[in-house]
């Protein structure tokens, strides 16, 4: 019998825009379990505002071929708890290329405490 495939708990989108391009990314908690799948990641503290609109403070941005391996590696780093990171963005790629690329985009376009670090 096959097993099923585990689905991230989606808690929302945020449309976050590069230097040349916009990305539509899937909002989920830090602390969910994730499906492992090759994606670009942003790992942010996200606030809601009074009309509850999403708003994120970039703590690291990345991309790797398994996000299940790198989000339990960031869940340990002390930058990301220092910056009280509650959230992942996540948009899915299979494209080592493509995520390269996309990850460069994002790093021109916002600074990001945990990548300096």
């Amino acid at each position: 019998m096959k097993q099923a495939r585990k689905k991230s708990p989606k808690i929302s989108e945020a449309i976050i825009r590069g230097k040349k391009s916009l990305y539509n990314f899937d909002v989920i908690p830090l602390n969910a379990e994730f499906e492992d799948t090759s994606a670009i990641y942003v790992i942010s503290k996200r606030k809601t505002d009074k009309r509850g609109k999403g708003h994120h403070r970039f703590i690291c941005i990345g991309q790797t071929d398994s996000v299940l391996k790198e989000i339990k590696k960031h869940q340990k780093a002390k930058c990301v708890k220092k910056h009280q990171a509650n959230v992942v963005c996540l948009l899915k790629e299979t494209d080592g290329e493509k995520r390269l690329r996309i990850e460069e985009d994002l790093r021109l376009a916002h600074s990001s405490v945990c990548n300096y670090e």
